[in-house]
């Protein structure tokens, strides 16, 4: 499982779901002029908010991967999107996913393998080794 690192945890490293809510609450904390603190999702006026959009980053998680939800989240579409509950997330996030899928299919490379290889053996001189054993 990728580990990303938190801004929230003193340089600890959290899981995607995680690290996708922090990049929501930080989205939202602006909007709202707040500043988050550590260990913020502790606190009773955050602590709410992050289990609602921590079950929502699994779901989305569930069906794209983690890289594509949080280049949708910094996408110039989604600069108002402050919860992973909006209604049109999901089509930026699968516009993001196919256009990861479509750079995945770019790069895989066929190779041909030859399946009739021979290999000789590599006739070098005795090292110093056998030669000591062949004066024994």
């Amino acid at each position: 499982m990728k580990k990303y690192p938190s801004k929230y945890s003193n340089g600890k490293s959290v899981s995607a779901a995680q690290y996708i809510t922090e990049i929501i609450c930080e989205k939202f904390a602006k909007m709202n002029n707040k500043d988050l603190h550590y260990r913020f999702w502790t606190n009773p006026e955050w602590s709410k908010f992050y289990r609602d959009q921590i079950a929502s980053a699994n779901k989305l998680l569930s069906k794209y991967s983690d890289t594509a939800i949080v280049k949708a989240l910094s996408n110039k579409k989604a600069e108002k999107i402050y919860s992973l509950r909006a209604p049109y997330l999901p089509a930026i996030v699968e516009y993001e996913q196919n256009l990861l899928d479509k750079q995945n299919q770019t790069l895989s490379i066929d190779l041909e393998r030859k399946s009739d290889i021979t290999f000789s053996k590599n006739i070098s001189k005795p090292s110093i080794i056998s030669k000591l054993k062949d004066l024994e």
